[in-house]
């Protein structure tokens, strides 16, 4: 580990160096940071074959796929063990933050070179018999996951982190669903599904993250004007450019943001500011023309973090089920007399199927048509 936290010490310092370059030359200098890791072995790459094999963030079949090709992928976790290490030591982290200088250029961690051995590695425990050690292993693996997402100050990881925990989330619903309804389950299990709150879907950090990567690049863009495109240089205003960025992104961070997002309204591009005064066109047109582009990205960005809460209360509902089974009541009767922490907006169509064996629940985020049935223990 000293090795480690040498080794990203010197990359922190020359990316700081090159940023600090690439502001006052304003231009990208060509001598582009490489990480120190460049100069080690890296770790023996997964095939598509083999990434065929892992519990994929898409992947509905995982513990299917897992039982049809067990000796497989028990192979590919012995050959792949450092990655599955890597992957479970993200327990042992409080904060996922990135202390790199905020800029377009700067490097993102490799999010997706863990392929998800961890869950992956439950699922095998799973099918092997091992159903404590994989529940285990699924419930401590959200609990991480939420607890990284409170604490992450990019877009790229929190987006990341509330895709990797759906995957689980969903591994997990299968895996209890083959169970017997009355069988005890993993106390941290509670904790994993445990009320929503607002770290589990706050954007704040990764939005000023985000903000300050903008105001960089609106500075770099003043700064590298030239004297001979008079007209634009006298319509357009670093600061009041920056101003009215501020308000966009700054709105995310705002109580009634908030708000929106525990009480799970879908988010539309009309939900941000996008106003600009008499005096804002006359003094900066084109900023606040560049200022008002609509930007659906963020809204949907909102949208996924609301996907990711209503799948915690979806599992924490299918878990309540289980814990009211034997009252007497019917399946249908219990489902709208879950606690209120637990309810999604009607714009979902959570409903029972008609067998009484799933739960049907949409998103709100774009793309996500894939994982939209939850199995139910028989029986239930």
């Amino acid at each position: 580990m000293d090795q480690i936290n040498l080794l990203y010490a010197q990359d922190r310092q020359r990316v700081h160096t090159w940023v600090t370059k690439l502001e006052s030359e304003g231009s990208v200098p060509s001598d582009f940071i490489a990480p120190s890791a460049d100069k080690y072995q890296k770790l023996p790459p997964l095939t598509a074959e083999e990434k065929k094999l892992t519990c994929g963030n898409r992947e509905v079949n995982c513990l299917s796929n897992v039982r049809a090709h067990r000796d497989e992928v028990r192979a590919l976790l012995t050959r792949q063990s450092v990655r599955l290490r890597h992957d479970e030591e993200l327990g042992n982290y409080d904060f996922d933050w990135n202390d790199l200088p905020p800029n377009s250029f700067t490097p993102y961690p490799p999010y997706g070179s863990t392929h998800n051995m961890w869950l992956t590695s439950a699922a095998l425990d799973f099918v092997e018999g091992k159903s404590t050690s994989a529940l285990q292993q699924a419930c401590t693996n959200i609990a991480n996951l939420r607890r990284l997402h409170g604490h992450e100050n990019t877009l790229v990881g929190t987006m990341v982190n509330a895709v990797r925990m759906e995957a689980v989330a969903n591994v997990f619903v299968h895996m209890v669903s083959e169970l017997p309804v009355d069988q005890q389950l993993p106390d941290t299990c509670a904790e994993a599904f445990a009320t929503v709150g607002l770290d589990d879907v706050n954007l704040c950090a990764s939005m000023q993250w985000e903000f300050r990567v903008v105001v960089g690049e609106i500075d770099l863009a003043d700064r590298t004007k030239k004297p001979t495109r008079w007209l634009n240089n006298l319509i357009f205003s670093k600061i009041g450019t920056q101003r009215q960025k501020a308000a966009q992104f700054g709105w995310i961070c705002s109580d009634r943001a908030h708000r929106q997002l525990l009480d799970d309204h879908r988010f539309a591009v009309t939900d941000f500011p996008s106003e600009a005064d008499v005096f804002d066109w006359l003094s900066n047109a084109s900023g606040s023309v560049l200022v008002f582009i609509p930007q659906p990205v963020y809204a949907d960005y909102l949208n996924c973090q609301e996907d990711a809460a209503a799948t915690l209360r979806l599992v924490a509902t299918i878990l309540w089920l289980r814990q009211t089974y034997g009252s007497g009541k019917t399946l249908a009767e219990r489902l709208p007399q879950r606690p209120v922490w637990m309810r999604i907006t009607d714009d979902r169509g959570l409903q029972l199927s008609s067998d009484g064996r799933s739960l049907h629940m949409g998103y709100h985020g774009p793309g996500k048509t894939g994982i939209i049935d939850w199995p139910l223990p028989a029986g239930l």
